[in-house]
């Protein structure tokens, strides 16, 4: 993915990851004996889709005809003076299950967090009601940010 900065794709057991850290993270998880399952790349709703007033009709469906002057339907909303608007989805690193029954959401930062990062981390929280995990590779480690 573009927003990923020098990150280079990956392959690991047939999974291409967005970055080498992911890939490396995988293995971790894979090799955890707490873990029973691990989810690559799970796609959870954070705004399901919704309906707003056309505004080219303001809700009437209809509009006046530039030729003839007369009531035709909305060429925008097709006359029904509302729109479906598609929602907004987010697309984590991992779902983790673990053997004891927790299951844990984890995103992978290799680098620098894009500027929307935190506001899409909170939508998925608030969707989910759970927390996102954080892991950042930095110096030779992983650390769990919060």
């Amino acid at each position: 993915m573009a927003r990923n900065w020098n990150a280079k794709k990956t392959y690991v057991y047939g999974i291409l990851f967005d970055s080498k850290a992911e890939a490396d993270y995988y293995k971790l998880l894979l090799a955890d004996p707490g873990v029973e399952k691990v989810e690559v790349q799970p796609v959870f709703e954070v705004i399901p889709s919704y309906q707003v007033t056309c505004y080219r009709c303001n809700g009437s469906g209809k509009q006046k005809s530039l030729k003839t002057g007369k009531a035709i339907n909305c060429t925008r909303c097709s006359g029904k003076g509302s729109k479906t608007k598609p929602g907004a989805k987010y697309t984590a690193d991992f779902k983790v299950y673990y053997k004891d029954g927790r299951t844990e959401i984890v995103d992978v930062k290799g680098g620098p967090a894009s500027r929307d990062f935190p506001l899409r981390r909170k939508l998925l929280e608030k969707a989910i009601g759970q927390e996102v995990t954080v892991m950042e590779y930095s110096k030779g480690k992983w650390y769990r940010k919060r």
